[in-house]
């Protein structure tokens, strides 16, 4: 893999994980305080569920956030991985 395309999978992965962290604290602010039996969960374009219990909101909440917590992750390994090569190969040439 060329480290521009590297590059840019962690800045996707980035985003991806601001915008998951970002759905689970307004997930995790709206709490169990919701009007009628229980709401509606969507992401980007998605919908997760068309209706959440209010006792299951925060474990909605929480996924996402686990969710956020990977994709973290990943985007740390692939930011690892392409300084590391990149060192590598500046060493042996």
């Amino acid at each position: 893999m060329k480290p521009i395309f590297r590059w840019g999978v962690f800045v996707f992965l980035i985003v991806v994980t601001i915008i998951l962290g970002n759905k689970g604290m307004d997930l995790r602010s709206l709490g169990t305080n919701v009007d009628g039996d229980g709401i509606g969960v969507h992401f980007l374009f998605f919908e997760i569920n068309d209706r959440v219990l209010e006792k299951s909101i925060p474990s909605y909440a929480n996924g996402f956030f686990i969710a956020s917590i990977v994709t973290a992750l990943a985007a740390i390994y692939v930011a690892g991985k392409t300084t590391l090569r990149h060192k590598a190969l500046k060493a042996f040439t």
